[in-house]
């Protein structure tokens, strides 16, 4: 089951990303200091499964013990 609690960018709860749309994620420690500063692009049927699987906390998703994504916003389409 998905927390309640919102993701602290983007605003929104979990359940509420889009399944086949591509967000952008930073990497973050435990202490919230960035690990990558080159986001991380991941679907949002990716990210619903790890808050399901790892929870959340923070206002991320937590990636495993060490490591969280924070969800910084949706990837650009190229123009046509």
């Amino acid at each position: 089951m998905f927390f309640s609690k919102k993701l602290k960018i983007l605003d929104v709860e979990v359940q509420e990303l889009e399944d086949e749309k591509i967000y952008r994620c930073l990497l973050k420690d435990k202490k919230r200091n960035i690990i990558d500063k080159e986001p991380i692009e991941i679907s949002g049927k990716e990210l619903k499964y790890l808050a399901e699987m790892q929870g959340q906390r923070y206002g991320m998703i937590r990636y495993n013990n060490e490591h969280f994504y924070e969800v910084i916003g949706e990837k650009e389409k190229a123009p046509n």
